[in-house]
């Protein structure tokens, strides 16, 4: 007795995709900190070292502790919250509050997501903010990484 059913299908659909800058995606990344460039909206880059502030300035106190509050923000643009967190490569880690890093921490870079200890829910239309820490110690440069920026719908 048929019931109409199949027991296989092959076909074909179009299919594309729209991609934007970090800006204009779903998951928005912005900033207007000076260690943040941002190509033309597309990629932002974080230069915790670049050339001088042009206020004199050319980099970060030897044998300090220093926190950058608010380096970029990150926005959701989609529909639906997302779990944000971060992972760091380089030399520092992710923390809870960049506020407790100090020399007693290994020479690095610390970051943290404002306001959540390492991880946070962002509801559409809403933002938080990544804060850093640099620790350096013996005058040396302070070795860079790779951030990733990891979000999950809540």
């Amino acid at each position: 007795m048929g019931t109409g059913a199949f027991t296989s299908v092959e076909a074909q659909r179009s299919v594309s995709v729209n991609t934007a800058g970090d800006a204009n995606a779903y998951l928005g990344f912005s900033s207007d900190n000076d260690f943040v460039t941002n190509d033309n909206g597309d990629q932002l880059s974080i230069d915790l070292g670049g050339p001088g502030n042009g206020e004199g300035g050319l980099g970060f106190n030897r044998n300090a502790a220093t926190v950058v509050p608010e380096v970029f923000r990150i926005t959701n643009q989609g529909q639906d919250p997302v779990d944000v967190s971060l992972e760091y490569s380089g030399d520092g880690s992710v923390v809870e509050e960049v506020d407790d890093v100090g020399l007693d921490n290994s020479e690095g870079v610390y970051f943290e997501v404002s306001d959540d200890g390492g991880e946070s829910t962002i509801y559409p239309g809403n933002y938080t903010t990544v804060d850093v820490a640099v620790v350096q110690k013996n005058g040396n440069s302070v070795s860079g990484g790779t951030l990733t920026i990891n979000a999950d719908k809540s």
